[in-house]
């Protein structure tokens, strides 16, 4: 059964199968924020792509080599020891591990913001457009940082391997897809976001306005910000600038200087001259997906 294969048969599905589909997200992406951009960019695309497919040179192979067989090895180990969500009954059981699984990507995303994880997670969000490469552009630092609890808690709670494979593959997919800059159908995106994080709903989890970072954490679901009020739907696209205020030179977003940034001193959230991004709050945050 597909939930009682080893470890190393699940590493090697995950390579097999979710990497070529992963592949294909990829490339659909591309073609679609190419042909319809949702945002209008502000650095040249190969200025960013280089840089990005830098900082993800290391962290990619971080997330595969230590993040992935962590998060199996102890599902591996101790799904088996905590009897909980053994007693319930299929389907049952599935959909409130990947509930589970979701729930920890939210609660992680939040606690990046804190200023400890923020030194790693920064460099995320110092970019000056957002694209699928973005999607790439973690440090390995974090990767590293995120096995306690990433790969503890679902240990903890009983989630089994399979399961976190399966999961990590459609994680890794709408990272992609709500990074990307992609203008979808306005009509669908704002009935789909009722329930996925969509690109125009991420895209405000970068704006340059402290309070508009601070929302939209989910990674798959919209669920967990419905429920602790961290949603925010109503901000046109085209107000919204990308990045980090203190980190607005792009000739500092070197991948040397970006790698390094976790020793560098926390900056507070204002442009280099002291002013500070605002915006006045609209109405219909948690309602109105803005097109």
């Amino acid at each position: 059964m597909f939930f009682a294969v080893t470890e190393s048969n699940l590493l090697r599905r995950f390579d097999r199968w979710a990497g070529p589909a992963l592949a294909v997200v990829a490339l659909g992406l591309l073609v679609l924020e190419t042909r319809r951009p949702l945002r209008r960019r502000v650095r040249p695309r190969p200025e960013r792509w280089l840089r990005n497919v830098g900082v993800a040179v290391p962290s990619l192979p971080a997330m595969r080599l230590t993040l992935l067989p962590a998060m199996v090895g102890l599902a591996q180990y101790l799904a088996p020891r905590r009897p909980l969500l053994a007693r319930v009954p299929e389907p049952l059981r599935l959909t409130l591990e990947v509930l589970a699984l979701d729930y920890i990507g939210y609660t992680w995303h939040r606690l990046l913001h804190a200023p400890l994880l923020w030194r790693l997670h920064r460099v995320h969000h110092n970019d000056l457009d957002m694209d699928l490469t973005t999607a790439w552009r973690f440090h390995a630092g974090e990767m590293l940082a995120s096995i306690p609890y990433r790969a503890g808690l679902p240990a903890l709670l009983g989630v089994r391997p399979a399961t976190v494979v399966g999961f990590e593959a459609v994680f890794e997919a709408c990272t992609a897809f709500h990074h990307s800059n992609s203008r979808l159908p306005f009509g669908f995106e704002k009935q789909l976001a009722k329930l996925l994080v969509t690109p125009r709903a991420h895209g405000i989890h970068h704006s340059q306005v402290q309070r508009e970072t601070d929302s939209n954490f989910g990674v798959v679901l919209t669920l967990w910000d419905r429920l602790h009020r961290t949603l925010r739907l109503n901000v046109p696209q085209q107000e919204v600038t990308i990045g980090v205020p203190a980190y607005s030179d792009p000739a500092a977003q070197t991948v040397v200087r970006l790698l390094a940034l976790p020793l560098a001193p926390l900056r507070p959230w204002a442009r280099p001259d002291g002013s500070v991004p605002t915006r006045a709050e609209l109405p219909g945050q948690q309602v109105v997906l803005a097109e």
